[in-house]
């Protein structure tokens, strides 16, 4: 994609006196600039985007405790695991199958993998929210 570039010297002319012929501005001077200007619009993709506009952009999506980044240069999808997840003043982390839920750096709840849960406080069935 290119960009716009000033092709004819229009400050120049402004300098030059009233009389002088080099002042006038010629069809071919317009033609040339809007040529210009006509090739960087051309070159630059739409915003409702096309399939056959390539986009540059690094994408990052989280699914099953994965993170996948798009190289939008090479088109290659590069993952890592990702054991916790900062939500603020929560966090979740997944330690050897198990999830560990914290606040404020102490953990509150942990969910094993055989669906064991065990908090530090009460535990509310039925309740609502």
């Amino acid at each position: 994609m290119s960009n716009y570039t000033i092709a004819v010297g229009w400050s120049g002319k402004d300098a030059l006196s009233d009389s002088d012929a080099a002042k006038v501005i010629s069809g071919a001077d317009f033609n040339t600039e809007f040529s210009a200007v006509q090739t960087a619009v051309n070159t630059k993709a739409n915003i409702n985007g096309a399939s056959s506009e390539a986009f540059a952009c690094n994408a990052l999506t989280a699914t099953s405790g994965t993170i996948a980044t798009l190289n939008s240069t090479t088109a290659n999808i590069t993952t890592a695991n990702i054991t916790t997840v900062d939500l603020g003043n929560w966090t979740v982390t997944e330690t050897a199958g198990v999830l560990l839920f914290a606040t404020g750096g102490t953990t509150k709840m942990k969910l094993a993998a055989d669906g064991s849960l065990t908090v530090v406080g009460n535990v509310t069935a039925y309740g609502t929210m």
